[in-house]
């Protein structure tokens, strides 16, 4: 395929609740996601007509994806970077839906604001904070 870019993803294994410092469940969920991949895929500029056919009545999405890899690993719980996004920085796009075809596979993408992906640190901060707490208590139990 012509005009590909490299897009980076994670894709999602699952999720892990959150405890707090007595080991109780907080009823709090964070995702748990693979290390950081790439592939080659050929991205839309914008949403157009075509892509509004080709994914039906599902409108909640910015830009399409293509690729002729029918292997892609991407799927529709997958966290993109696309456009050259910092992949030290959030997350810029979901895969709200994937395609695929006999030789092709498609992606409806949305992009995402910085504060969804600031949420789901403030939870990861929140997790290792809680986590300090029980090694720290597990440490003074086991020093008396």
């Amino acid at each position: 395929m012509r005009n590909q870019q490299p897009v980076f993803f994670k894709l999602l294994q699952g999720q892990e609740e959150i405890v707090d410092e007595y080991g109780n469940p907080t009823g709090s969920y964070i995702p748990v996601y693979s290390e950081l991949k790439s592939a080659m895929l050929c991205v839309s500029p914008n949403k157009g007509s075509s892509e509004v056919e080709q994914f039906g009545s599902l409108e909640d999405y910015d830009r399409t994806m293509t690729t002729a890899d029918t292997d892609c690993e991407i799927d529709e719980d997958a966290v993109l970077w696309v456009d050259g996004a910092d992949t030290d920085g959030p997350y810029n796009y979901i895969v709200k839906l994937v395609a695929p075809w006999k030789n092709s596979v498609s992606f409806a993408i949305k992009r995402v604001e910085v504060s969804e992906y600031e949420a789901e640190q403030s939870l990861f901060a929140k997790k290792a904070e809680i986590e300090a707490a029980i090694a720290n208590a597990d440490h003074q139990t086991e020093t008396e």
